[in-house]
């Protein structure tokens, strides 16, 4: 019999349950003393909901010293781990609550760390990564193929849109694996050996840690051999400053996405040297000659060198005039300065991160001319030969086909829906003033909507969607089916997807922010339509999920549970009190970091709010 996932232990644990093991177990003592902390967290956490909160401090630091000393035999008994999971779970949402009423507690003892050597860990960076990059790297290190990046750990351990694809501990259970097994995956490369697959697998099941130094180094950077010729320091993402003289995004990325990527990276066969600048993260590995540069040495960099044709082999760009001395100069100037990176990631696409650089440079004028030329180019991507009308209203640009009466009538009364959501939101001047103007595509059927997500987005959009939302500066469109029929449910997908769009424009804010603020919104103005209804019924189902409080902000649930999760946590924030969340929603716009604003209004972090929210929503009956 194989060992047993760890949510089934905590099944067992919370219901007393026997757990039969045909390996080495905990004793029946360690079984008996888990079970029991489990009981007294429980008690415990009643206390403080009866509002007994010193009598609930007082216990959680006796369970604290009891969950310790139990810790202290997990060091030798990997399955003891499996079995208090639960349990710590359970202690750290009580530690979250108390913490928030001012209680300092004893720190909560960790569990041992995987050591990742001969021992039996299996290393990521030694042993995982090398595999990834080799089977995998084309489609979700090069690219992001199906929307799902493996350029980092970090992004690796997020998954795709649809949900994440790595369950710690859960090997037989994760997508990736089953799409391995299924033969799926990988496509048009190299098959995984059983051997690597073996691998894979135990590293999930050891809790598909990270032992490097760094989870947001680049994946391709921790296997040496893939670069090519591997001489030279390996390069890693250096953050910009702000105060640098040359931007990469506004300066660089444009001269490589005219002069470079033709050779260099967006071609179906071998970039150039095996220099792939597709992103950031690819050019980092540089290629057959070595790294591309030596950070604050532009004179020893072979990127320079090739530009002014100093190096040996061809000038670069192949085929094309030389750049002119003040564009070298920038590339110079860039590498003098640390080569610092200043654009939305460094595994999304260089000609992105150029139109981003583009678009923030632009006029309102501009940039809403550039996107009604970019909704005309999805449209004909989605449904070519079909022209769509066009409606566009003081603050949106409304393309579909649903007839132009129709669309007449259902922009006029998006203008109206938009003006209901700024003032729902308190925007300035009670308009959703986004820079460039929101875009809305309007289908006519379902059919056309997915066919939009299937070849404008690339991705499958889940089958009960019937209008969603995107927004990163270059892109602020929603999509919708269009209702002929009904006005007012058309409406309300209106005023979800024109909050998402605003919310997210505001500045750095997280996406499960914004999508929690569009459908809260679309919850305030039209409680009794049945998918509000249908959201707060699912949530139910979803609690019980929740190993804590805030896994919906961690992405530790699949990515429609998170959605529900984000949009009862912002409803839960605006009514608890709509004047702070307003004035987060303008710190963020006077150009504070969203944990900074959230830090400042609220004097907590949005984990630690969470366990509010649980409480709650607990209260509420909902578990």
């Amino acid at each position: 019999m194989s060992r047993l996932p760890g949510w089934v232990l905590g099944l067992a644990v919370a219901f007393g349950v026997a757990v039969f093991w045909a390996e080495a177990a905990p004793s029946a003592r360690q079984q008996a003393a888990v079970r029991t902390l489990g009981r007294k967290a429980t008690a415990a956490e009643q206390l403080y909901r009866d509002g007994k909160v010193d009598e609930a401090a007082a216990a959680v630091g006796q369970l604290a010293r009891d969950f310790e000393e139990l810790v202290k035999e997990a060091a030798q008994e990997p399955d003891l781990v499996r079995l208090l999971e639960p349990v710590r779970g359970q202690l750290e949402r009580l530690y979250a609550l108390l913490e928030l009423e001012g209680i300092e507690l004893p720190p909560l003892a960790k569990f041992p760390e995987p050591t990742g050597d001969s021992s039996g860990g299996t290393s990521f960076t030694r042993q995982v990564a090398p595999i990834l990059v080799a089977k995998c790297g084309r489609c979700h290190i090069d690219q992001q193929r199906g929307m799902f990046s493996m350029a980092s750990y970090t992004a690796l351990m997020r998954g795709s849109e649809a949900g994440r694809v790595i369950v710690p501990k859960d090997g037989n259970g994760s997508r990736m694996i089953e799409l391995i097994e299924a033969g799926d995956m990988p496509r048009g490369g190299a098959r995984i050996t059983p051997d690597e697959l073996a691998l894979l697998k135990n590293w999930i099941n050891e809790g598909a840690r990270y032992d490097g130094q760094d989870p947001n180094q680049p994946l391709a950077s921790l296997v040496p051999a893939s670069g090519g010729n591997a001489s030279g320091p390996m390069l890693s993402v250096v953050q910009a400053t702000g105060k640098e003289t040359v931007s990469f995004a506004r300066d660089l990325a444009p001269i490589l996405v005219q002069q470079c990527l033709g050779c260099h990276g967006e071609g179906n066969g071998q970039p150039g040297g095996r220099l792939n600048m597709a992103t950031f993260s690819n050019l980092l590995r540089g290629g057959e000659s070595g790294p591309p540069w030596v950070p604050g040495k532009p004179d020893d960099s072979l990127l320079v060198q090739k530009l002014k044709g100093t190096a040996g082999g061809q000038r670069m760009p192949r085929g094309r005039p030389p750049l002119p001395d003040e564009s070298i100069a920038k590339f110079a100037k860039w590498i003098e300065e640390g080569a610092a990176f200043d654009g939305l990631g460094a595994d999304v696409a260089t000609r992105r991160v150029a139109a981003v650089a583009q678009a923030l440079a632009a006029s309102h004028e501009e940039l809403a001319a550039q996107r009604l030329a970019r909704a005309q180019e999805y449209w004909q991507l989605s449904m070519p030969g079909v022209q769509p009308d066009v409606v566009q209203t003081e603050q949106l640009i409304v393309v579909g086909n649903i007839g132009p009466k129709s669309l007449e009538e259902l922009a006029k009364g998006a203008e109206q829906t938009a003006a209901r959501v700024a003032a729902l939101l308190k925007a300035p001047g009670g308009k959703l003033s986004v820079k460039g103007k929101i875009v809305l595509f309007v289908f006519d059927s379902r059919y056309h909507y997915g066919e939009f997500g299937r070849m404008v987005e690339q991705r499958q959009l889940p089958a009960d969607w019937r209008g969603h939302w995107r927004f990163d500066v270059v892109d602020a469109y929603g999509a919708m089916v269009g209702s002929r029929s009904d006005e007012s449910d058309a409406q309300v997908l209106v005023a979800q997807v024109l909050a998402g769009t605003y919310v997210a424009s505001l500045g750095s804010v997280p996406g499960w922010f914004a999508e929690g603020a569009s459908r809260m919104v679309a919850a305030r103005l039209a409680p009794r339509d049945p998918r509000i209804a249908a959201w707060d019924s699912q949530l139910s189902s979803i609690l019980p999920l929740l190993q804590q409080p805030d896994d919906f902000l961690t992405g530790k649930l699949p990515a429609d549970a998170a959605d529900l999760c984000a949009y009862r946590f912002t409803s839960f924030l605006l009514m608890r009190d709509a004047r702070r969340f307003s004035n987060l929603l303008r710190g963020i716009a006077d150009g504070w970091a969203f944990d900074q604003a959230f830090q400042r209004v609220y004097g907590a972090t949005p984990n630690q709010l969470a366990a509010l929210w649980y409480q709650s929503e607990w209260r509420g009956g909902r578990r």
